[in-house]
């Protein structure tokens, strides 16, 4: 055997063995990725996200093209329900309006959108039909959710709370709960109840049937609240907040005693969205710029996980029995394996 040979023989050996070397470093980066976080599936949609909710293994979404569509979560089959007739403005004839929020009961799906010149339009859509709901035409309505087949449950710019029924066509009652502007709320449906985040940090848990307000609670927020959930086991009531000021809030209220406990915990940036699980056990929160999701442990503020993956700011964070749901301005969706 030639030099030249045994010199290629000797560099072909090397170069083996440093490719070996590179394979098992990237399997160890990898193991290490998914052990540190969770493994994730993407989901892109054509057109930008404005609202998401889960109803049942439905996951709703909104999007700013007038789309209305539903993600049927073990299926991953992802379906148009309707594409909402275009508005106009003073500067546009015709373009594609925004979705804001959307619910679904049984085979009726309500749809808070944007109308008409700086309107609002509330739609019931059922068995094919598009139907407009009257009586609320000038209302500045936020947000609107089912409290059952009868009735839905709205939040309005100003800070007022209404419940209308269907069948008859009428608000039944209308409430002002402050002068502050409102920012979201959530409702408790087995026990009736509500609770309304504003932009003064303040929130407001009542009943549903009446619209009489139960408890005030504050002292974790002092600037508008983005999002509030919240979740009960037993007598405890829990709630989590999404502030301006940089900060998840979470109270717990004894609902026999309405005695309130809270804690907050800093974000690096404004949290524009947090999540709560059915149990109470998990919350979870926007936590920089880069909509990392910290997930920690409500009984002592823990962190069990950061999450990564999103571009763009996030409007939503969902709770499963073993998944995490995420969703932002953008056009993407991010399903979390939260058992892996």
């Amino acid at each position: 055997m030639t030099r030249l040979k045994r010199i290629r023989i000797a560099l072909f050996v090397i170069f083996l063995s440093l490719y070996a070397q590179s394979i098992e470093l990237q399997d160890i980066v990898k193991t290490k990725e998914v052990k540190a976080g969770k493994q994730k599936e993407k989901i892109v949609l054509e057109n930008n996200i404005v609202v998401t909710n889960l109803v049942g293994n439905s996951l709703l979404i909104g999007t700013d093209f007038g789309e209305v569509l539903e993600l049927t979560l073990y299926e991953k089959s992802l379906k148009r329900i309707i594409k909402l007739p275009n508005i106009a403005n003073f500067y546009t004839e015709s373009y594609a309006p925004k979705v804001y929020s959307v619910d679904k009961f049984e085979d009726k799906i309500l749809i808070h959108s944007e109308g008409n010149y700086g309107s609002k339009n509330l739609f019931l859509l059922s068995q094919g039909k598009l139907k407009n709901l009257p009586n609320i035409e000038s209302l500045n309505i936020k947000k609107a959710t089912f409290v059952n087949e009868t009735q839905i449950f709205l939040g309005l710019a100003s800070n007022e709370i209404m419940l209308y029924d269907l069948n008859k066509n009428q608000i039944l009652y209308r409430k002002q709960l402050s002068e502050a502007s409102f920012s979201d709320f959530a409702l408790e449906l087995e026990n009736r109840n509500y609770v309304v985040a504003c932009e003064s940090g303040i929130l407001y848990f009542g009943d549903i049937e009446s619209g009489e307000v139960l408890v005030e609670m504050e002292g974790e927020n002092r600037d508008n609240v983005y999002q509030v959930k919240l979740a009960k086991v037993g007598d405890i009531m829990t709630f989590i907040t999404a502030g301006q000021d940089r900060k998840a809030g979470v109270y717990r209220l004894n609902l026999q005693t309405n005695v309130v406990e809270s804690y907050g915990i800093s974000a690096n940036f404004l949290v524009y969205s947090v999540g709560l699980n059915k149990d109470s056990t998990l919350g979870a929160y926007m936590q920089n710029e880069q909509s990392e999701i910290s997930i920690f442990q409500i009984v002592d503020k823990q962190e069990v996980a950061l999450l990564s993956g999103h571009m763009s700011l996030l409007n939503n964070i969902i709770f499963t029995d073993s998944h995490l749901i995420s969703s932002e301005d953008g056009k993407n969706i991010l399903i979390w394996n939260l058992k892996e």
